[in-house]
């Protein structure tokens, strides 16, 4: 390895591949064993990144660390005489237990990045819980739908996923939540979760190319289908500006981070995209502010979206329904983006509606964001099932980093490789098949998420590879360039 050079910046959890120059080979995983288990893809085999955990009644802070699920067992001295929480250490994070109904049951839902877990000969899935308690698991593609494996009890506890799928699935997301029959209140009340483990190939640093310096970018985890699905030149957005919405995030009320993440997306948006939005707040009625056919320009639907202010309840229903008419109104494909911190108010079938539209066979790709609503399990399982409708795609965003960065996935991203000149060579989409051959020299990669991605000095030569790989550590993301 000739060279090295690393770049940081803030945000949530994103991992994005780029890949320069010819074919390169795959980082080795060595076998390791746990309590009884050999993973042959060593500590490659354990979960990577938590996607959300929401904990229930009397979790004590030195148990409420949902990072402590990630990577190999450490916790309680790796299974072996320690159940309870009394003198054990704290690398494992409890998921709490139900004082009553009306509180949320904890869960936690994780992400293999580096592996997959697919059915293979034997046991597939392992759940390493350290106090004896039981939990519910379930494993999904695309961390929108889900098949239900069972209930984990032991540790760790083991799951042959064969009766359940199909040949060949891959599955990188886990949700394990605490059973309603579990409702003690322990130090780590509700089953504590020390690590996950697949039995699957590892994916580590797998690049793909060919030595003519063709370069790709291709994004890995659960932002891949969001990338690999494209973007659209028609936007629609239907923005959630009710009562809740003045409720505050670091001091801010959410309408105003709403509306800068909106505006930051229409800053970036592709010269001759065309973009509708609907503001929702009322039963019964929405604010068309910019309807498809005959949309407001960019300045002025900021001037717009700048005047929104938070009052009434949530018509997700109605809204839906006006959805269907604004994408009939022009032809051609759609992204439609779908912003709410709550659930329907208004008396209104979210259900019906949601189905009403994907049955009209629009071709359209749909994001449905989650904006805060971590603590309510009712109104993010709603927004889940609508974009499960759809055929679309659920985020996740609990604070002003996490909108934008959920908005820059929905909307078209752009990115621009220039030469040592100064030159554009190519503009393209995250998604699209990239610029083809380049010519051997230095590069400038601009990937315009945000913040934006700057990668400088990217090296194309035709005796060696070059490669760049966008990742996070310790939930900042890293920009490494490798050159041989």
């Amino acid at each position: 390895m000739k060279g090295r050079r690393l770049a940081r910046w803030a945000s949530v959890c994103l991992l994005v591949a780029i890949l320069v120059g010819a074919l390169s080979g795959a980082a080795v995983a060595e076998p390791k064993t746990y309590s009884g288990v050999t993973f042959p893809n060593g500590d490659l085999s354990f979960a990577d990144r938590v996607v959300d955990y929401v904990a229930a009644s009397c979790v004590r802070n030195a148990y409420d660390d949902a990072e402590e699920a990630l990577g190999p067992p450490d916790a309680c001295g790796d299974c072996e005489g320690c159940y309870g929480c009394n003198g054990c250490d704290t690398h494992a994070v409890a998921l709490g237990y139900r004082l009553s109904t009306i509180d949320d049951r904890g869960y936690l839902v994780i992400e293999f990045v580096d592996n997959t877990l697919l059915d293979v000969a034997g046991d597939d899935l392992f759940i390493f819980i350290t106090n004896g308690k039981p939990a519910d698991v379930e494993i999904s593609t695309n961390g929108v739908t889900w098949i239900y494996l069972g209930v984990a009890t032991g540790c760790p506890a083991a799951f042959d996923i064969g009766p359940y799928v199909n040949a060949g699935d891959e599955f990188r997301f886990v949700r394990v939540t605490d059973v309603a029959a579990d409702e003690d209140s322990s130090e780590c009340p509700g089953p504590s979760i020390d690590a996950i483990g697949a039995m699957g190939d590892a994916q580590a640093e797998v690049f793909f190319g060919d030595a003519s310096g063709t370069i790709d970018i291709q994004p890995v985890g659960q932002l891949l289908l969001d990338f690999r699905q494209g973007s659209d030149d028609t936007l629609m957005i239907l923005l959630d500006t009710t009562g809740s919405m003045a409720d505050l995030i670091g001091g801010r009320e959410k309408i105003d981070i709403a509306k800068e993440a909106v505006t930051g997306v229409l800053d970036r948006l592709i010269a001759g995209s065309t973009v509708g939005l609907r503001a929702f707040s009322r039963c019964g009625t929405n604010n068309l502010i910019s309807p498809l056919d005959d949309p407001l320009t960019i300045d002025e639907l900021k001037t717009e979206v700048d005047a929104l202010f938070p009052q009434g309840l949530t018509p997700l229903a109605y809204t839906l329904e006006q959805a269907k008419v604004d994408v009939d109104s022009i032809p051609g494909s759609k992204t439609l983006i779908l912003v709410s911190d709550g659930m329907e108010t208004c008396g209104g079938n979210t259900t019906a509606a949601a189905r009403e539209l994907a049955d009209a066979r629009y071709p359209l790709t749909a994001y449905v964001i989650g904006f805060d609503v971590g603590g309510n399990l009712a109104a993010r399982d709603q927004l889940i099932r609508i974009a499960d409708i759809l055929g679309g795609t659920y985020l996740d965003a609990e604070d002003a980093d996490q909108l934008s960065l959920a908005l820059s996935v929905a909307a078209p991203v752009q990115y621009t490789i220039t030469d040592e000149d100064g030159t554009e060579v190519y503009v393209g989409r995250l998604g699209d098949t990239g610029p083809g051959e380049l010519a051997t020299g230095t590069y400038t990669i601009v990937i315009d998420s945000i913040p934006p991605i700057v990668l400088e000095d990217v090296r194309i030569s035709g005796d060696g590879t070059t490669r760049v790989v966008i990742g996070s550590v310790g939930g900042t993301l890293t920009a490494e360039v490798f050159e041989n």
